[in-house]
């Protein structure tokens, strides 16, 4: 069977996302492929697996961790994603590391994840290919589930919670400003106070993947009408601004690969390194 084994010594490294590009870029080929992710202590991959099953270029991936690598059918792919140490010796090996390269005689490839300054890097003719990528807001963006969780968010309007922001944006403090300002930044979570309604509306007119009221109180019904007739959920925090953006600050370092977004700024950061080119 083909097996590409994406691998790194630790959990939070960016292997998820490099198998999910793998195994699209092999599919959009016309191959065949499922996607595979291990158990490993202290990463999300029950979440992984789950966000695995449902894409549609890898149906049949299962949607919970293997304890090892299933058979793989005939003319079948398999991208498995796991720890370093469960990669077998006749697969084609992916390692994936923060910050440094590890030495990887055997890799096919080495990708590098958190540099400065590159992104999509090829330093390498290999074997191994070497690949650099640098530290990206896309990849970096957070999901609205995600900033429900880090500030126990009440729900006051629900929409879709996967969508990832690249930004985190106060809203100004008029509203004339606030379409112009808001409209600048084209993937956002917009924070706002909970009565400044007209700032609210502002915010909606802009396409915000969510909006964050701040200080623990009920907002204005207009706001509810618009929110649901515009598709945006909105979260409301219990503190007031400052302390909400505080509570926010590190949800870019914490955040998982997942969605649409990551997915196709992944494969285009990877499109031109000639990474599947070594694989085949």
């Amino acid at each position: 069977m083909a097996v590409i084994y994406v691998g790194s010594a630790a959990p939070g490294e960016g292997k998820t996302g490099v198998a999910a590009a793998i195994a699209r870029g092999f599919a959009y080929s016309g191959s065949p492929v499922r996607l595979v992710r291990l158990v490993e202590d202290g990463s999300s991959a029950e979440a992984d697996a789950a966000w695995f099953a449902t894409l549609d270029f890898a149906p049949g991936s299962p949607e919970a961790p293997a304890a090892s690598i299933p058979v793989a059918s005939a003319g079948e792919t398999l991208v498995v994603e796991g720890p370093l140490a469960m990669a077998p010796a006749d697969a084609k090996l992916v390692v994936v590391a923060a910050e440094k390269a590890p030495s990887a005689a055997n890799a096919a490839a080495v990708i590098v994840t958190g540099v400065d300054g590159l992104t999509g890097a090829r330093l390498t003719e290999g074997p191994p290919l070497v690949i650099e990528l640098g530290e990206d807001r896309a990849l970096a963006g957070f999901s609205v589930s995600e900033a429900r969780a880090m500030l126990n968010a009440e729900v006051l309007v629900p929409g879709d919670m996967d969508p990832t922001s690249d930004h985190l944006v106060i809203a100004p403090i008029g509203s004339d400003a606030g379409q112009p300002y808001l409209r600048r930044f084209e993937s956002k979570a917009v924070v706002v106070r909970f009565d400044k309604t007209d700032q609210h509306l502002a915010a909606l007119k802009a396409n915000p993947n969510v909006l964050i009221l701040t200080g623990g109180r009920r907002p204005s019904d207009y706001l509810f009408d618009a929110a649901s007739a515009n598709g945006v959920p909105v979260l409301l925090s219990r503190t007031d601004t400052e302390n909400t953006v505080i509570a926010l600050e590190g949800v870019f370092d914490k955040t998982r690969f997942h969605g649409d977004r990551k997915l196709d700024r992944m494969a285009e950061l990877l499109a031109e390194t000639g990474l599947l080119d070594a694989l085949k």
